[in-house]
């Protein structure tokens, strides 16, 4: 849908607010939005099936491109004829499909592709999706009621489905590593620990650019078994500690960073993460939080559509910059400056009360 269309759909929306009878735009664009999920995990089976690296040497018929996948030719070319008209490839009048830039960025060497994280979406949180009314009834996320656990408990059990979480979640923050590392000034500031760092890419930037800076990564086991098979880049100066930032975080240090750890949890569990961080500090030291925030009014952004999904699947949130603030005075903090790093992400400060 173009601008002006979207535009007019609005105002044709305003409109009927005042009592007029729907037009036909306004349906035809309710019917567009309920039927989002359609492409959606069209595009999430295309990323499994690998369609853009098949397609990265040039065009490809649907036959050989069922062939390669082990799909159904019939049922391959309807799903590629409604991502074509998606933009997502490009079919001629031959029936024989091309990459478009769109899936030139889905190939799973492209730089920051979302392959993985489409992948992941596509199953277990794409069926918990389907009990979207019970999360909103209950305020509890409807992955439990779907698999019997909470989603990160579930993952321990299924270490094939966590595999694919931590590639999704690497994917999704490669780009956003070097920014992080760069906005804030670490120098001089002693100690860092990454509370939830996983394999330790984002500890591994900030070590590399400031030379005087020590490291602690802090993960659960798995996470600090990544990290010692060097998945995350080398951390020198690093001590790699093994634990739940539910029951402690390491003591003495000066800074405790956390990115994308706080939105996967609900505002009580979060409080008691930031608890344990304002209990361990040294003297003097500081919280980091990095995360995407919620933008106010009415404007479409991805991050209002992640924190549904939060709710749905972890139960945990995605927030603004108020709702941060009051997290961190529940904790005995106080809320200092957002610095932006890169155009998704911000660094949240705060300090002792």
């Amino acid at each position: 849908m173009n601008l002006q269309t979207d535009v007019a759909d609005r105002e044709s929306a305003s409109l009927n607010a005042a009592g007029e009878e729907p037009s036909a735009s306004a349906r035809a664009t309710l019917l567009r939005i309920g039927l989002g999920f359609a492409a959606a995990q069209s595009l999430s089976v295309a990323a499994e099936l690998g369609i853009a690296d098949l397609l990265a040497a040039g065009p490809g018929t649907v036959e050989a491109l069922a062939a390669a996948t082990g799909t159904e030719p019939g049922a391959l070319r309807r799903l590629m004829r409604l991502l074509a008209a998606e933009g997502i490839f490009a079919e001629d009048a031959s029936g024989t499909f091309a990459q478009t830039p769109l899936s030139d960025a889905l190939r799973a060497e492209a730089s920051g592709s979302p392959r993985d994280f489409l992948r992941m979406i596509g199953r277990e949180p794409f069926v918990a999706w389907g009990r979207l009314l019970d999360a909103v009834r209950t305020g509890r996320p409807s992955f439990e009621l779907v698999f019997g656990a909470p989603r990160f408990d579930w993952l321990a059990r299924n270490p094939e489905a966590a595999a694919l979480f931590q590639a999704a979640m690497v994917a999704l923050s490669r780009d956003v590593i070097e920014p992080i590392a760069a906005a804030y000034e670490f120098g001089g500031l002693g100690v860092v620990v990454d509370v939830g760092g996983g394999h330790g890419s984002l500890l591994s930037a900030i070590l590399a650019r400031h030379p005087g800076v020590k490291g602690i990564l802090f993960d659960l086991p798995e996470g600090i078994a990544a990290a010692e098979a060097g998945l995350g880049g080398p951390l020198p100066r690093c001590e790699l500690v093994a634990g739940d930032f539910f029951e402690s975080v390491p003591e003495g240090a000066d800074v405790y960073l956390m990115k994308k750890v706080l939105h996967d949890w609900s505002d009580d569990d979060a409080v008691r993460i930031l608890v344990n961080c304002r209990r361990a500090m040294a003297q003097g030291g500081r919280v980091l939080v990095a995360e995407t925030l919620v933008p106010p009014g009415n404007t479409p952004d991805p991050i209002k559509v992640m924190d549904v999904n939060m709710l749905v699947v972890t139960g945990g949130r995605e927030r603004t910059a108020d709702e941060f603030a009051a997290l961190f005075a529940r904790a005995d903090l106080i809320a200092g400056r957002i610095l932006p790093a890169g155009s998704r992400i911000s660094i949240i400060e705060a300090f002792a009360a």
